[in-house]
């Protein structure tokens, strides 16, 4: 071969590569940390079907407060084409709550998700603790339309539990 055509092809696949690290991933956008990160955690939701096997792209993620019926939006993003949202940035207590044995205060807070997805039924994930300084993964496996069945509704998972820490 050609030394000159071998290093013509090293220096395009060298700015190809160059060009590629410029670009950034989803988690990288958006992701400005708030003014003070110790009252702040994040969410990332992972959106999947066919028993966790396949991502499901375009899924509409939407963190919320409050009852379902009466939801306060928090924020609102779309799963890339793994699944994924941008890490959610929300509100949480200081982390110092956790190491004060008296404290009678819940050290987290606790969000909610709905994932809507075409072809698939919604699901409503309630009760997430996302904890200061921690990025919370929540997990939401759609179910197609056409094996629900009759029932249609969205389905509600409750992911609450008391953290002893």
């Amino acid at each position: 071969m050609d030394k000159e055509l071998i290093e013509k092809y090293k220096r395009e696949m060298l700015d190809m590569y160059r060009t590629a690290r410029a670009i950034p991933t989803v988690a990288e956008v958006n992701t400005t940390p708030p003014a003070t990160p110790e009252s702040y955690g994040q969410l990332i939701g992972i959106v999947t079907a066919l028993r966790g096997i396949y991502p499901v792209p375009n899924a509409k993620v939407t963190v919320f407060t409050g009852n379902y019926n009466d939801m306060q939006i928090i924020d609102t993003a779309y799963t890339d084409q793994s699944g994924r949202t941008k890490p959610f940035i929300l509100e949480t207590p200081d982390k110092q709550l956790s190491l004060d044995q008296n404290n009678q205060t819940t050290p987290y807070s606790s969000y909610n998700l709905e994932v809507k997805a075409e072809g698939y039924i919604d699901n409503i994930h309630m009760n997430i603790p996302v904890f200061s300084g921690v990025t919370s993964i929540q997990r939401s496996q759609m179910i197609l339309l056409e094996t629900a069945g009759e029932d249609k509704s969205p389905r509600i998972y409750d992911e609450s539990q008391r953290f002893n820490l």
